[in-house]
């Protein structure tokens, strides 16, 4: 790595120094040239921004947008990464890639995501019980290089679709009639990911003509990359307390369900119960991942009035997954859980040092356990148009069918060896003393070897997600000639059709070396069965055996990235897929887990009308108001599971919602001062998932979730007031105070419910009942410094902030019972971008901060689970050789920022992750 950075730096320094020596014997930048300066102020970054200006300039509503002057020449590798740069927009990251985005604090399933006006579908996924499909859209699979223009607009007109509670976003793609001229453009790169040490490709194509003397064009693109994500994580999963005595009852009043403090273990003597590590845990991640996408369109336009089109997006990713796990099970059904009193540091109520002494033969205590995670990832997305404009007069009539669909199918195989048993392990400790509180691991055992396995598994356990729309869309506009007040009337009527469904299975296959039995376990069947058994000592040299022979160690190279806080175990013995083979990979196919599949069927048809209109009051006040009328109708089929015994189950909901709307614009001062005010009535429908009457129950932590077929949709009335100055073409400041009334939101509840004769702590969906509102202000600056001297006047500034405050919401921390934050809500979140670009040379530094959030009010062990503040620096140079050809080289967490989430305490971190640095090299061209 340090010979790849000394080089990127070279090459920085060179082109800059080669830059400026160019800019100072350039003719156009003297006084004299001033004229044909003006001309450079649009080419490049400048006429990126330019556009994009001129789209937020003209339109009715409360829109931010990013565009690119040229193909490939997007301002990030990634749609979600390039999103972060709009005002009030931050993201989430899988494996360090942009993933997802909220909005003004909405949650990633709370925003409508659109390919050219049609829905774009989540590939959300994971193996575990209660991962089913979602609303939120992975922005990592969706090209760049297919993309003209993406806009967020963040109030509402009633001829949008409804579903954006935080805001839409429309991706807009390029079109054969955008160029006269017919081209062929591409790009080749290289990636480098710092943590897995590796190079990896990525090429782009596309073409546009026009044919049959301009009156068909025709556009086609794809893209190919074959990347190597690699991540490192300290993990501890949850945080308990522990019981005093062992058993506890009654359930609903024990240490462990948070309402029974005086039973649980207070070495501190603070009156409330320590919190003990469950499940810290070591990973390293490595998925290499194909990903392919393709994009066509064809569109007749034989005369000015009328055009028709067809067109398709397409979208393969195909990842494999290799993650390495070290990871602790600390539970064990002893007073005290066994944790030695001896020298057990509390802070915060955490235990910030602890050892468990294992007191249980039969190896149902404490364990230390090799895990791999193996099998395949795969996504598929399609998005299909078929539709007409047409002219008529001073009507528009337009006409659509769309058809999108999305598949993700999660072949997941996870392969344990297990340490028990207190011969085979006396003890284990975690300290967290350190400076990042992570996890370090103490072992009486040698991680390096296979010393003291005792247990092998196998477990299969695949969930296929598929999301079917179906829709058909109508409009009709009419535009009088006349100079009066009103501009436009427009109505039109839309329906749609989407169906959800999730499936999933598993099959554990068990050598266990402390009863010498080999067992079978599926989902769907009661019992667990017995395939074979022999003496302990031939079970156990059987696992030494398989793991000797198809196992190995890891690469010692955990957290070479980021900061840990500690130096400690960085290696341990690895499993994978030939040691899953030569186990054997149970079917899991032959049965379901029916408590975890599902299908939600949800059926809209919604009318609208709006008006649109313009007035001369000294100023131009124009506007669009008006409304629009939803009805949804949803049928949710699974199961249920009532005293032991799984039935099936349906249920079904209907409601009409009308969605009223008006936007104002007053241009103040004629291209320069507009002052906008809206308010708009919007909603967001819940997860599919969310709806499912699905049970998962985990029997270690007697917690649970289930879904909710009674839910009713998010609904707020937002309103903005904002004031934007434009001082160029590419240079304005923007104020916008922002307000959102929710009055109809989903929240988590926690009931407890007895379930096959256990109490369990149940987490559920519930439609909140409190009023919540989330107010801020964003404020806005783009600039370029064309006014210094030099080559100084190639800079620019591109900034923004956002302030976020929630009041109403009632969510509270189970134990201490303090109110909690509107999940997803960032108090203070910014992004800054230094630029420069002289027309031939750019380079650009982006930082993006966010500040504190809640993700979950209620996650493991009935903490709230919050993202701490984070922030990351990117870069990125372009020199353009010549009209044709332009070398690139750009870089992501140049910063290496270490990802953090903990459980409401810096001394309760769940997650610690390290993805290192990305570095992309490469050409684009165009013919």
């Amino acid at each position: 790595m340090h010979r790849l950075t000394s080089a990127v730096f070279l090459l920085l320094s060179t082109t800059s120094t080669f830059a400026q020596a160019q800019d100072q014997s350039d003719p156009r930048n003297s006084q004299e040239g001033s004229t044909e300066r003006s001309d450079i102020v649009v080419t490049g970054i400048r006429k990126s921004l330019a556009d994009a200006l001129a789209v937020k300039r003209q339109s009715a509503q409360v829109v931010d947008v990013i565009s690119a002057e040229d193909v490939g020449k997007f301002p990030d590798k990634n749609i979600g990464e390039a999103l972060q740069r709009v005002t009030g927009v931050q993201i989430t990251r899988g494996g360090g890639e942009g993933q997802a985005i909220t909005i003004r604090g909405a949650d990633p399933s709370l925003n409508r995501v659109e390919i050219n006006g049609q829905s774009a579908l989540s590939t959300s996924i994971a193996a575990a019980a209660g991962n089913g499909s979602n609303r939120a859209v992975d922005f990592r699979d969706l090209p760049a290089e297919f993309v003209s223009r993406l806009e967020v607009l963040k109030s509402a007109t009633p001829d949008m679709t409804e579903g954006g509670l935080g805001g839409t976003v429309r991706i807009i793609t390029r079109r054969p009639f955008d160029a006269k001229e017919g081209y062929l453009a591409g790009s080749a790169q290289g990636i480098y990911n710092e943590l897995a040490d590796k190079v990896d490709p990525k090429f782009a194509l596309i073409g546009s003509k026009l044919f049959a003397h301009d009156t068909i064009g025709v556009l086609l693109s794809g893209t190919y990359e074959d990347r190597t994500i690699r991540y490192d994580q300290a993990r501890t999963t949850g945080w308990r307390q522990v019981e005093t005595v062992q058993p506890a009852t009654p359930a609903s009043q024990n240490c462990l369900s948070g309402r029974n403090q005086a039973r649980c273990l207070d070495l501190d003597g603070s009156g409330f119960g320590d919190f003990y590590p469950d499940i810290p845990r070591y990973i390293t991640a490595t998925e290499p991942t194909k990903r392919y996408a393709l994009n066509g369109i064809v569109e007749w336009r034989p005369d000015d009035n009328f055009k028709a089109y067809v067109e398709g997006t397409f979208t393969k990713s195909d990842m494999r997954s290799d993650a390495q796990y070290l990871q602790l099970s600390t539970t064990q059904s002893v007073a005290n859980g066994g944790i030695d009193p001896t020298g057990v540091v509390i802070r915060d109520e955490t235990a910030q040092t602890v050892t468990f002494v294992n007191n249980s033969a039969a190896g149902t205590g404490p364990s230390v356990n090799y895990r791999s995670v193996i099998g395949g990832l795969r996504r598929r997305t399609f998005n299909g148009i078929v539709g007409a404009e047409w002219q008529v007069g001073k009507v528009k009539l337009s006409a659509r069918g769309t058809y999108a669909a999305s598949r993700v199918f999660n072949d997941e195989v996870d392969v344990t060896a297990s340490v028990s048993g207190k011969d085979a392990l006396p003890w284990i400790t975690i300290d967290y003393d350190n400076p990042q509180h992570a996890p370090n691991i103490i072992l009486p055992i040698d991680t390096t070897t296979t010393q003291g396995i005792n247990t092998l598994s196998v477990e299969a356990r695949p969930r296929l997600n598929r999301q079917q729309e179906q829709g058909a869309k109508f409009d009709a506009e009419y535009r009088p000639d006349n100079d009066g007040l009103l501009t436009s009337l427009k109505g039109g009527i839309e329906q749609n059709r989407l169906v959800s469904s999730s499936r999933f299975s598993n099959a554990v296959y068990t050598l266990n070396g402390i009863t010498g039995q080999t067992t079978l376990t599926r989902s769907g069947i009661t019992g667990t069965q017995v395939l074979a058994t022999t003496t302990p000592a031939a079970q156990l040299a059987t696992i030494q055996s398989l793991l000797n022979n198809y196992g190995g160690m890891g690469d010692g190279s955990f957290f070479k990235t980021g900061d840990l806080g500690f130096s400690g175990i960085d290696r341990w013995w690895n499993l994978g897929d030939d040691l899953a083979k030569a186990i054997g990979i149970p079917d899991p196919y032959t049965s379901i887990s029916p408590l975890d599949t599902y299908r939600v069927k949800e059926e809209t048809i919604a009318g609208y009308g709006q008006a649109a209109f313009k007035a001369d009051l000294g100023f131009d006040l124009s506007g669009v108001f008006g409304a629009r009328l939803v009805h949804t109708r949803t049928v949710s089929t699974g199961s249920q599971s009532s005293g032991g015994v799984i039935t099936p189950a349906r249920y079904t909901g209907e409601y009409t919602v009308l969605l009223p709307s008006a936007n104002l614009r007053a241009e103040l001062v004629p291209n320069r001062l507009v002052v906008r005010a809206t308010a708009s009535d919007v909603l967001a429908r819940p997860a599919p998932s969310q709806m499912a009457p699905n049970v998962r129950l985990d029997p270690v932590g007697l917690t649970g979730s289930r879904g909710n077929p009674g839910l009713k949709p998010y609904r707020a009335w937002q309103y903005d007031l904002g004031v934007e100055y434009y001082i160029s073409r590419t240079n304005y400041l923007s104020v916008t105070a922002f307000r959102k009334d929710i009055k109809s939101f989903i929240d988590t509840d926690s009931r407890e419910e007895e379930i096959d004769g256990q109490v369990y702590t149940i987490r559920l969906p519930v439609n909140g009942t409190q009023h919540v509102t989330i107010q801020g202000v964003e404020a806005g600056v783009q600039l370029g410094l064309d006014f210094l001297p030099g080559i100084l006047g190639h800079l620019g500034v591109i900034a923004n902030y956002t302030y976020n405050k929630d009041k109403g919401y009632e969510g509270r921390d189970y134990f201490t019972n303090a109110s909690l934050p509107f999940p997803g809500v960032s108090r203070n979140s910014y992004n800054a971008s230094l630029f420069y670009d002289d027309g031939r040379f750019a380079i650009r530094g982006s930082y993006n901060w966010r500040s504190r959030y809640l993700i979950n009010a209620v996650d493991r062990g009935n903490n709230p689970s919050f993202g701490e503040a984070f922030g990351q620096l990117d870069g990125s140079a372009s020199y353009v050789v010549n009209p044709h050809v332009s070398l690139f080289l750009e870089g992501v967490n140049l910063t290496d920022s270490t990802r953090i989430e903990n459980a409401n305490s810096i001394y309760r971190r769940n997650v610690i992750e390290t993805y290192g640095r990305r570095i992309y090299f490469g050409v684009r061209a165009k013919l």
